[in-house]
């Protein structure tokens, strides 16, 4: 069974290149890790924002180190991510990551930001194309807790795109694992798994009407801070997202 390289730590010194059996090494914080030198993630975007690099991490890197990202300015194009090109047009494509909006003080029900998204190699279709096969929000959820949005493309959508949402508690560190699965209507599926361990029974499932055949697959995955609502920008300025233990595969559930 084949593995992508697994991205341990924010911008882990673990190799990038192919594919490697499942399974690998954490590895300690890599010198200079506010820049894309040396990690295993092919770059990194910084554009009204920064990442750096904090310890201690989570699940089990907690003696070692994550990832933090902030928007340091208020912009709508603003983005903060770690860019992975490893992927290979996947039809069949898991990731998880840990992440933590301990520092995202009253996220407000109209407050929402883009934390992950897996892109094809080139937009589709051509009415309201995108090259976004899935992506992943944090938004407010009022008193209780916050929701991971699920927006997945979908042929026969509003919008070409196919939605659910999964509640999570307001603090502490969550776990998010996603399965995007590329094919013609019935076939095409996103299935995701929210502080759940259980791999034979995800959390839920996006119904992906007339399927996602059309987007071919899985090219790059970016994780960290993107789209966002005026309200996020306006109200979170300089709080900071964090995240870690990044790692993607074809198949096998990872877990934590």
């Amino acid at each position: 069974m084949k593995s992508f390289k697994m991205k341990a730590l924010a911008l882990a010194t673990l190799g990038l290149g192919g594919l490697v059996m499942a399974g690998s090494a954490f590895a300690a914080c890599p010198a200079g890790a506010s820049t894309a030198n040396g990690g295993a993630w092919t770059s990194q975007v910084t554009l009204g924002g920064t990442i750096t690099i904090s310890s201690p991490g989570y699940g089990a890197t907690a003696t070692n180190c994550k990832m933090d990202t902030q928007y340091t300015s208020n912009g709508s194009f603003n983005q903060v991510t770690a860019v992975d090109g490893s992927p290979n047009n996947e039809t069949a494509y898991r990731a998880r990551f840990y992440f933590s909006a301990d520092a995202v003080t009253s996220l407000g029900a109209f407050d929402a930001v883009q934390i992950f998204t897996a892109n094809s190699s080139a937009p589709y279709p051509s009415s309201n194309p995108t090259l976004q096969i899935l992506r992943l929000t944090l938004q407010g959820g009022g008193a209780t807790g916050h929701n991971v949005g699920i927006i997945a493309a979908c042929d026969n959508g509003g919008g070409n795109t196919c939605v659910a949402t999964a509640s999570i508690p307001a603090t502490g560190v969550s776990v998010v694992e996603i399965q995007v699965l590329t094919g013609a209507s019935g076939v095409g599926v996103v299935n995701y798994w929210v502080n759940n361990n259980n791999s034979g029974t995800p959390t839920g499932s996006v119904t992906i009407t007339g399927g996602n055949a059309g987007w071919v697959g899985v090219k790059e995955a970016r994780l960290g801070l993107a789209t966002s609502t005026s309200g996020f920008r306006a109200n979170h300025l300089n709080q900071i997202l964090s995240f870690d233990e990044f790692d993607s595969r074809r198949q096998t559930f990872i877990g934590f």
